[in-house]
């Protein structure tokens, strides 16, 4: 008798064997990273850049708002100063040309407002010049030769030889000052009315020499003299306001055009910026979108 034997054997008689495990591992983050989904720690992480960055984006535009409106101050704070060089410049040129005209109509009162024309004149420029000097606006040169010029205004001369030296050294100092301001001028129209003031003030200054010589050289002095002399210090004084005023208006708008274009760029640089903070902005928000 036979029997069964046992089904020990596997199909075409090859011996039964369990099948053998798969080497790929299943695990989460294999799915979470094959389905794209970011984990929490990285969404956490994303979502705090995000923040970040919408923190930065309102920070900056809020600075800008802060130095915009700066800027604009100090633009409105230059307009004020202009009215006030203006008038200083003004109240100075009015005294230097009523003790002219005042020494001119031969009144007597017309050397102590020369003298008072003068002092205030010096105030000023000295003042000016030390600040000037101080903050760089002002060169050691300029400097130099203002307080060369007014120490010539204040000497008063006793002999003839002496009124002539005087003479020479204020041609020579106005020569030098009028020179760099032709140098300096911008743009041609400016330069020609540099020019033209300058020979003004060289044609009056020889006036005023001989004038003054005259009037030293003569015992008791000489009355036509005096008033040739204040009628050449009245041109001089015409041409001179007419440079401080041109100077005044220029520098307002050297200084306005400054802080204008530093506002133009601080926009463009911020909106550079902006644009970049908010591309980078939109990425992360979209990497968030993945988040679960």
């Amino acid at each position: 008798m036979t029997s069964f034997l046992p089904n020990n054997t596997g199909w075409k008689g090859v011996p039964y064997a369990l099948p053998h495990p798969r080497k790929t591992v299943h695990s989460i983050d294999d799915a979470m990273r094959r389905n794209r989904v970011l984990p929490p720690a990285q969404c956490r992480d994303n979502r705090a850049k995000l923040a970040n960055l919408r923190h930065l984006i309102a920070a900056a535009d809020r600075e800008y708002r802060e130095m915009s409106a700066e800027l604009d101050r100090l633009n409105d704070i230059g307009r004020i100063w202009l009215v006030v060089e203006l008038v200083h410049k003004t109240s100075l040129a009015s005294l230097d040309l009523c003790a002219a005209l005042m020494q001119a109509s031969g009144l007597k009162a017309g050397d102590g407002a020369r003298i008072l024309a003068d002092s205030t004149q010096t105030l000023s420029d000295g003042i000016t010049g030390i600040g000037g000097l101080a903050n760089g606006s002002v060169s050691a040169k300029e400097f130099a030769r203002t307080a060369a010029q007014r120490a010539v205004t204040h000497y008063q001369p006793k002999t003839a030889r002496a009124a002539f030296g005087k003479g020479n050294a204020d041609l020579g100092l106005n020569t030098s000052a009028s020179i760099d301001n032709i140098v300096n001028a911008q743009g041609t129209p400016a330069a020609n009315a540099r020019t033209a003031e300058a020979g003004v003030e060289l044609v009056a200054g020889l006036i005023q020499r001989s004038a003054d010589t005259l009037d030293a050289g003569t015992p008791g002095g000489h009355p036509t003299a005096k008033r040739v002399g204040a009628a050449a210090q009245i041109a001089k004084a015409i041409s001179s306001y007419g440079r401080e005023l041109d100077g005044a208006f220029n520098r307002r708008l050297e200084t306005s055009g400054m802080l204008m274009a530093s506002k133009a760029n601080l926009q463009a640089s911020l909106q550079r910026n902006m644009a970049k903070y908010r591309s980078k902005a939109a990425e992360l928000e979209q990497l968030l979108e993945g988040c679960v």
